[in-house]
């Protein structure tokens, strides 16, 4: 009997599995706009590097000027202070002594930077500024692990710093206002509600310990007002977005929402086990709507898919989803010796830093921007829920809205796992609203499909991806 395979919905992300997933999921897909309007997608804007030559370490944090000055700032692992001007023009404003590039942030018309075991600052942002790399003294030592994170928070500031939280009130500075148990190091801090989360590690790598903690401090408590233990490993990274907090878990690239109890939502896709990956705190950020999550900062994996990750969903009545998004401007998405070490969502941009090979930058994706070159959307696997029986797949079907002169579709298979796709001609016919690919040896007990979308100027926007297939059910003999 003729049946056909559906999907008309494309809201449901990257699927955890293979072969099932939530209505609307896929097994992959790469730089495509899957928020914007549930029934289709198109390819996202590409990220461009914007900082030419000018940076030559991983920047790990990247802050906005604002309300100050419109310039942004970059803080790399070798210590190096960037500035990008409204106007595009980059420099490199120092290059820091003694300094990993713990921490940075904006606060009081100042740039605050962590170093090994200080703390500097770089204002006035509003008049001229200058540097003073000890304006602070005698933190922990960080240069084990090159995280000192720092929060603006109400009134203050504050620094974590080993297990220490140093805090800043505008007049007085307290290096060990709140103090954690021995053997925890402090590694990300953001706010919910009124609390500043402080997320924690134990030891100098993210496999050395399976352990980790979130503590809630209130700003005037002597100590910290709650905490909650976190089993399935070390605070990677964390971010309050529409008020539930957003985690990364672990060394396995575990995504977690909120904590009591932890939700574990979803893994970062094609890390095999035994293979590791880490996420570093400055490469987390709110934009658009969404949850940018940047992969990895460190990994052992060749064949995890590294960039830009988002998280979120349209609005609440539908499912909050993973979506590989932007891979950096080189077109590298594999490979130990790529780093992304900093995301940050700026206004209509969203910048990230990142390191390929002996290769540094800084790219830029702005919401309206040319879009990639192209997207791809990979199906689940398919088996009509008899994967001990075979079928005859016999044409796949794309529907579109029509092409323009520049942009074109292209329809694939894979039958039976062999992880290579068999494709079709790219229909590339200006105002096609159709691509079809007949498979002329289609006998298949499992299959998966998948759609290219080529862009020039502009996106090609999918509609419909659809499978005609034979059941053969008057061959069945079970």
């Amino acid at each position: 009997m003729i049946r056909r395979l559906n999907q008309k919905y494309f809201y449901g992300g990257l699927s955890s599995s293979h072969k099932i997933g939530i209505e609307g999921s896929f097994k992959f897909a790469e730089k495509l706009n899957i928020y914007d309007e549930p029934t289709q997608v198109s390819v996202l804007p590409a990220a461009s590097k914007v900082s030419g030559n000018t940076v030559d370490d991983l920047v790990k944090w990247i802050v906005p000027g604002t309300p100050y000055d419109t310039n942004k700032y970059f803080y790399g692992d070798a210590g190096k202070i960037y500035k990008e001007t409204s106007g595009g023009v980059w420099s490199l404003l120092q290059t820091t002594s003694n300094s990993g590039g713990q921490g940075m942030e904006v606060h009081d018309d100042y740039i605050y930077y962590t170093q090994d075991t200080q703390i500097g600052r770089y204002g006035l942002l509003s008049g001229t500024p200058a540097f003073d790399d000890d304006w602070q003294t005698g933190l922990n030592d960080t240069s084990d692990t090159n995280f000192a994170p720092i929060k603006a928070f109400k009134e203050g500031l504050a620094v974590g710093h080993g297990n220490y939280l140093g805090w800043w009130d505008g007049a007085t500075w307290d290096e060990d206002r709140v103090i954690l148990p021995p053997g925890l190091e402090i590694r990300t801090l953001d706010v919910i509600d009124e609390f500043l989360v402080i997320g924690t590690w134990r030891g100098t790598a993210i496999t050395d310990n399976e352990e980790g903690f979130l503590f809630f401090w209130d700003g005037t408590s002597t100590t910290f007002n709650n905490f909650v233990s976190i089993p399935e490993g070390g605070c990677n990274a964390i971010i309050n977005s529409k008020n539930d907090l957003i985690s990364v878990i672990g060394s396995a690239g575990h995504i977690f929402k909120n904590y009591l109890p932890f939700e574990n939502v979803q893994p970062i896709p094609k890390l095999t086990l035994g293979k590791y990956l880490e996420v570093f705190p400055g490469a987390i950020s709110n934009w658009r709507n969404l949850t940018l999550i940047g992969v990895a900062g460190n990994t052992d994996s060749t064949t995890v898919k590294q960039g830009v990750y988002t998280w979120g969903s349209r609005d609440t009545k539908f499912p909050e989803v993973l979506n590989y998004a932007f891979p950096i401007s080189t077109g590298t998405t594999t490979g130990t010796t790529l780093k992304i070490g900093s995301v940050k969502g700026i206004g209509n941009n969203a910048y990230i830093g990142w390191r390929d090979g002996d290769t540094y930058g800084v790219d830029k994706v702005t919401n309206s921007g040319t879009p990639y070159s192209e997207g791809k959307i990979e199906s689940l696997l398919f088996d009509n829920e008899q994967l001990f029986a075979d079928k005859n797949a016999l044409v796949l079907k794309a529907t579109h809205l029509p092409l323009a002169a520049d942009e074109g579709i292209q329809l694939g298979y894979d039958i039976n796992r062999t992880g290579t796709y068999t494709t079709g001609d790219e229909n590339t016919t200006a105002d096609s609203t159709e691509t079809r690919l007949p498979i002329p040896t289609g006998r298949f007990r499992e299959l998966n499909y998948e759609c290219i979308l080529s862009c020039g100027a502009t996106s090609p926007t999918l509609t419909y991806l659809g499978l005609e297939f034979d059941d053969l059910e008057e061959e069945r003999a079970y």
